[in-house]
């Protein structure tokens, strides 16, 4: 699509059956393209983040019939050519998933981040998976920088989350694919 004009939108309301396709029929029917999503249920409430390309400015079109197909008191934010302000952070090497599982308590999300941030990790993606009190944190990361000695940031994770009676790891996403995934494990064992 020969692009002109690009737009970051959020969505946040109390979740519903049909709001994804509401929302894209919309941007559809502005002869928009959503190029890039991602879209969740947290505590009851959908949210997503998209972003959609126009080939004329449909900045205040959009946000009108956004506010026609969403729910009294949605939070709708839209950011026109997003590209203008978003500063390019180079990935440097592959993705990893790093995982800490134990009893929740509060700081342990600080505990993570603090540490991702002083080893210039940049967290794409990371959610959490409650059993009772037990949470599982997974997060998709990328060193900003080479990782000259990933045993030892491997270590000093693990090292950090036993402090507070975690399990933790961190492994290069093919690894975690390959022993995480279920169909290939299946196919192995149908032959």
């Amino acid at each position: 699509m020969d692009t002109k004009h690009t737009y970051l939108i959020s969505v946040i309301t109390p979740d519903r059956v049909g709001l994804t396709r509401d929302i894209a029929k919309t941007v559809f029917d502005l002869n928009g393209y959503i190029s890039e999503m991602r879209q969740t249920i947290v505590s009851g409430f959908f949210s997503l983040i998209f972003v959609t390309e126009h080939k004329e400015d449909v900045g205040t079109p959009l946000h009108d019939a956004l506010r026609t197909v969403l729910p009294q008191g949605a939070e709708l934010s839209i950011m026109t050519d997003p590209g203008k302000i978003r500063k390019a952070m180079l990935t440097v090497g592959p993705r990893y998933v790093m995982i800490a599982s134990g009893v929740d308590r509060p700081g342990v999300m600080y505990r993570i981040s603090d540490f991702m941030a002083t080893h210039n990790i940049n967290i794409e993606d990371w959610s959490t998976v409650f059993d009772g009190d037990y949470v599982t944190h997974v997060a998709y990361a990328t060193f900003r920088a080479p990782c000259t000695d990933l045993k030892a940031t491997q270590m000093a994770f693990k090292k950090l989350m036993n402090e507070i009676d975690f399990s933790a790891q961190i492994c290069h996403e093919d690894i975690f694919k390959a022993t995480g995934e279920v169909a290939p494990i299946k196919s192995l064992t149908m032959e």
